[in-house]
Formats: C-alpha cells, sequence, structure tokens
C-alpha cells in the first residue's frame, strides 16, 4: 500500500475528535432554516452536508482542500487525489508509489470486456460504465471484509481499497467503452509507464503521444475532480455508501446521476448549440447577426448552455484553465473562434436580460469544445469523460465519511396534508 494510507492512518483519529467536538459541544446550535421554498426548490443553498474535499467560493471559485485551482492545474491527477484525501500534497516518493499503485490495479476482468462486447452499439456509453461497475461489486474488498465482521473503525480502509481499485480501472474502462463501442476500433492496452491521465490519453487513441492532448486530458481530470458535497452525482454516491453500500454501487448510482440533461450533460449541450450556429449560418456569423440570435434564444426561453454558476459571481478558474489550453492550441479552429465570440457577446447580453446573477462563461463553455477539437466529437461520451474524472472526489469524500462514522442518511418527509396544517398554526 502506498504512503496515502499511513498518511490517513494518522490524520484519522484527528478528524475523528474533531467530529465528537462538534457533536458535544455544539449539538444543537443550528446552521440553517428550512422554508417552504426550500422544500419546493431542491434544498438549493441549504447547508446539510459536510464536505472538507473542496468548496466554491463566490469570488474565488473552486478550491481543493483551499488550494485555488489554477495553483493545481500543472499537478498529476495522483497528486490531487492524495491532496483531496489528506489535505496534503504528495512528496514525490508518495507520488511515485501511488502511480505505481494505480498501475498495478489497473486491470479490467475479463468478463466485463465481454459484458461491454455483448451489449448493443446504441446502448448509452453512461449506461455501459454504470452496468460495468455493478457487474465488478464482487471484486469489492469493502464487501469481503464486512460479511467477514470487519469492524466498524476499519470501513475507511476498506474503502480505499475499493477507491485506489475503482480510480484506477475507471479511465481503463472509460476508454475501452468509448473505442469498442463508438469507435468500433480495438481496445488499447493501458501503457506500462504512464501516469494516470497520460495513460488516459494513450488509450483514447493517443498512441503518438500528443503532448497538447495528454496536457489537456490531465487538465480536464482535476477541474473535474470535485466541486462540493451536494451536487447530483457526488451526493447520490454519498447517500447509497451512507446504507453501507460499497463503493460499486455507490459510484453507480453517481454515474446515473450524471448521466441527467440537466446535471452532467451542459458541455456538450454547449458543442450542439455551437454546430447549431455554424449550420445555420454556414460558417461564423457576423456581430450582429450573432447578438440577435442570443437575443431572439433568451426571449424564447431558451438557456444559453455554458454560461452562469449556482454559486460562482466571478470568472470560473476551471474555464480559465482549460481555455488557456484553447487559445493556444487552436485559436485559429472554426468551434473555438465561434466559442470566443459567444463569451465575448453572450455575458454582456445576459447581463441586460437581468435574469441570471452571473453570466461569466463556467467550465462548460469550453470543455466539449476542447474534447471536440481534439477529436473525440461523439457528444454522448463526454460525461463518461466527467466520471472518470469525478472518481477522484468521489473516492475521498467517501473515504472521509466512513472515517468519521458518518450515519445513513435518512430525513423525514412530510405531506402536503401536514404542511399545510402546519402553516395555518403558524400563522394563527
Amino acid at each position: 500500500m502506498s504512503n496515502l494510507k499511513a498518511v490517513l492512518a494518522k490524520k484519522i483519529p484527528e478528524w475523528r475528535m474533531e467530529v465528537q467536538d462538534f457533536l458535544k459541544n455544539y449539538p444543537d446550535v443550528e446552521i440553517s432554516q428550512i422554508t417552504v421554498w426550500h422544500l419546493f426548490r431542491g434544498l438549493r443553498n441549504v447547508r446539510s452536508i459536510i464536505c472538507n474535499t473542496s468548496h466554491v467560493d463566490p469570488q474565488k471559485g473552486l478550491l481543493i482542500r483551499n488550494f485555488p485551482l489554477l495553483d493545481l492545474i500543472d499537478k498529476a491527477p495522483e497528486e490531487v487525489f492524495f491532496l483531496l484525501c489528506t489535505g496534503d500534497l504528495p512528496d514525490q516518493k508518495s507520488l511515485l508509489s501511488l502511480q505505481d499503485e494505480l498501475r498495478e490495479r489497473s486491470t479490467v476482468p475479463d468478463y466485463v470486456w465481454q459484458i461491454i462486447h455483448q451489449i448493443p452499439d446504441e446502448t448509452h456509453p453512461m449506461a455501459i460504465l454504470s452496468l460495468c461497475l455493478l457487474a465488478m461489486q464482487k471484486e469489492s474488498v469493502f464487501w469481503k471484509r464486512y460479511l467477514d465482521g470487519m469492524p466498524k473503525e476499519d470501513y475507511w480502509e476498506a474503502t480505499l481499497e475499493d477507491s485506489l481499485n475503482i480510480i484506477a480501472m475507471l479511465p481503463v474502462l472509460a476508454a475501452g467503452i468509448y473505442r469498442q463501442k463508438l469507435l468500433n476500433e480495438d481496445v488499447i492496452e493501458p501503457h506500462p509507464t504512464l501516469d494516470l491521465a497520460g495513460n488516459f490519453a494513450y488509450m483514447l487513441g493517443n498512441p503518438s503521444n500528443d503532448e497538447m492532448f495528454a496536457n489537456f486530458i490531465k487538465r480536464f481530470m482535476i477541474v473535474h475532480s470535485d466541486h462540493e458535497g451536494g451536487y447530483v452525482g457526488v451526493h447520490s454516491s454519498r447517500l447509497v455508501n451512507s446504507a453501507l453500500s460499497d463503493l460499486y454501487y455507490s459510484i453507480s448510482s453517481g454515474i446515473n446521476g450524471l448521466a441527467g440533461p440537466i446535471h452532467g450533460l451542459a458541455n456538450q449541450q454547449m458543442v450542439k448549440y455551437v454546430l447549431q450556429i455554424l449550420g445555420k449560418f454556414n460558417g461564423i456569423p457576423g456581430d450582429d447577426d450573432l447578438k440577435k440570435l442570443i437575443w431572439n434564444d433568451l426571449r424564447n426561453g431558451k438557456i444559453i448552455p455554458g454560461f452562469g454558476h449556482a454559486v460562482l459571481r466571478g470568472e470560473d478558474p476551471r474555464f480559465l484553465a482549460l481555455y488557456g489550453i484553447g487559445k493556444k492550441a487552436y485559436p485559429d479552429e472554426i468551434v473555438f473562434r465561434l466559442v470566443d465570440k459567444l463569451i465575448q457577446f453572450v455575458p454582456p447580453i445576459l447581463s441586460e436580460h437581468g435574469k441570471i446573477k452571473n453570466p461569466n462563461p463556467n467550465i462548460d463553455a469550453i470543455s466539449g469544445a476542447l474534447l471536440y477539437h481534439f477529436g473525440i466529437k461523439e457528444l454522448d461520451f463526454y460525461t463518461v469523460m466527467f466520471a472518470a474524472s469525478h472518481v477522484l472526489g468521489i473516492c475521498a469524500q467517501l473515504i472521509y465519511n466512513q472515517a468519521i462514522f458518518n450515519p445513513l442518511v435518512r430525513p423525514r418527509s412530510v405531506t402536503t396534508a401536514w404542511l399545510s396544517q402546519y402553516l395555518e398554526k403558524a400563522n394563527s
């Protein structure tokens, strides 16, 4: 086992003591007030989850363990995973050890490839990825040790074991699904010396080792690695895992949530929007035509994909991290040029329109366009790329939750009849 387990073993007693201090000294302190609005609006803005791995500052954007995202974009995904788990960046020895261990764990069982081969080609790649994880549930270290009577204090160790296996295999699975089901080409075996991101790029079809593509995949994995604890993908994984369902069940549930059209599909919606504009005008429209199109879409109730954020009120550093690659790699390519024009025109129009608190471009304004440029033009695969990256944060959060003995999540529900009676009494 790499140094990651040893570091966690030292930190977890401190985390457990911190939680016990909160419960002992502040059990009745109120954090958020639930209103009727919250009940019918998905509990938006209700503070109800502990997540130490990352948070979104309205002005600074995504912070991973209090590190600004832009300070981490040239790190390896393995370094970011170590940071997500422990709060510390690994030294070189710990990094190399973790990378070696992930390479050793990256072999996907043969029966999984047989399942992929037999699934109809028109099956959505996210459904295939989720099914593959469920098929591998029998490999779960957590489940086997739980059946053997594993003590509660060791849940985090078994969760770490499953995490490392899944993190190692998911890029192999994702790339294999892409090549076998979407391209109808042979699967590329992992390279024995490349790191997680380098191997992902290689297995997708980058055997010539295009440095720009490999760097893009590295940044893509880091900027998608974590994004607080309340988003559908991670929250559903946390909820399922709270029942002590192992990570194969839990992460499959997160993938299923990520596949939802109002969660993980925004970057492919942005690419579709760009391609529709290019098709309509047979190229990039003039400034006046583009502004008119944007206004017409807004007046017709359409959402311009790739802009705005529920929490952020400044620039999205995830967007900036990827936009720099596009500006350097292909500033004259037609898709990027149109994205660049949309970035110029949409924010002031949205501000004038007045129905959005943050008109700035978010990560989805650029991530899909870059995938498209680098030859990944099968838009249904974009969420699989997201899932293979987001698993870093999901696993780190679930390791922590098991380490501090997070209980089964079980909120109460009420009927609308109960709510009506309650409100009548409250108003009398």
